[in-house]
C-alpha cells in the first residue's frame, strides 16, 4: 500500500468519526430544543442543530472526495502493476 493511500485512508477515517460526532450533536441539539422552556432557548438550540447538519453535509463531501482519491490510487497501482 503506497503511503499516499494509506494517508487517504487514514483521513478518511478521521472523517467518518466526525461525522459520527455531527451526528451525535444534532440529536444532542433536537432533543435539547424539544426539553426548552423558553421560545428563544429553543430557537437557540434549533440554530446549533442546523449548524452542525451543515457540518455533517460537508464532512461528506470531503468523504467523498477523499473515497474518489483512493479509489484512483487503487487504479494507479493496478496500472503500475501491469507495466
Amino acid at each position: 500500500m503506497s503511503n499516499n493511500k494509506k494517508d487517504l485512508e487514514e483521513i478518511a477515517e478521521i472523517i467518518s468519526i466526525a461525522i459520527a460526532r455531527e451526528n451525535s450533536s444534532v440529536r444532542y441539539y433536537r432533543e435539547a430544543s424539544s426539553k426548552a422552556v423558553t421560545e428563544s432557548v429553543k430557537k437557540m438550540f434549533s440554530i446549533l442543530e442546523k449548524q452542525e447538519m451543515e457540518h455533517e453535509t460537508e464532512l461528506r463531501a470531503q468523504l467523498h472526495e477523499i473515497e474518489a482519491q483512493i479509489e484512483l490510487e487503487k487504479k494507479k497501482k493496478r496500472n503500475n502493476s501491469r507495466i
